[in-house]
């Protein structure tokens, strides 16, 4: 029993080992490392946004300009493409009104032909429903 109580104490970090283990000084070597490293990154990225920032507004505004200029070419493009649209509009327009007109007259003749017909007692072979 005395082994396995001695065998079981050496495995614990830092067991029967005056001022600490090895492993221990280890792990605090690689905290210290790591918030420097931290330290560093952060003072990296603060001067990146100081020197990212003139830039970032010069692109912006090179941005806005590019829009600006886009907006005034677009201007006389969408005058002269709701002008054509117009155009096109009423000509259209005019067309549908004469189909109208042209298709109200057919019914109005077909209704004529169908009420003179229908005097007929009986319907021709030619009148006859087709399927």
């Amino acid at each position: 029993m005395d082994t396995n109580d001695q065998t079981g104490q050496s495995d614990q970090p830092g067991a029967g080992e005056p001022g600490g283990s090895p492993r221990r000084e280890q792990v605090e070597k690689a905290r210290e490392l790591g918030e420097r490293w931290l330290g560093q990154l952060q003072v990296m990225i603060e001067e990146a946004g100081k020197t990212a920032g003139p830039v970032l507004r010069d692109v912006a505004a090179k941005a806005a300009e590019l829009a600006a200029v886009a907006a005034e070419n677009a201007g006389p493009v969408a005058h002269r493409a709701a002008d054509v649209t117009e155009h096109v509009g009423d000509r259209l327009a005019a067309r549908s009104k004469d189909l109208a007109a042209d298709l109200r007259k057919a019914a109005e003749a077909a209704r004529n032909q169908a009420a003179g017909s229908g005097d007929s007692a009986e319907p021709k072979s030619d009148d006859a429903p087709k399927s």
